[in-house]
């Protein structure tokens, strides 16, 4: 595994014209993890996937 040092090293030998670049980037994976899906919310899917496609959920959620 990389060493932080390592990675602070090579960005702060960047040119500051992709400071912006890394620090988007950086953001983007800090989300990316924040969103993935926890084992419950795909355990609990297949149980709550037989109510989401009732005709009566169509009616429900048909106007928002």
């Amino acid at each position: 595994m990389l060493s932080r040092q390592v990675l602070i090293n090579e960005i702060e030998s960047l040119s500051p014209d992709y400071i912006d670049e890394v620090y988007h980037y950086v953001s983007f994976l800090r989300q990316f993890k924040l969103k993935k899906p926890n084992d419950l919310t795909l355990a609990s899917e297949q149980s709550l996937a037989k109510d989401w496609f009732l005709p009566e959920e169509d009616v429900a959620w048909e106007y928002l």
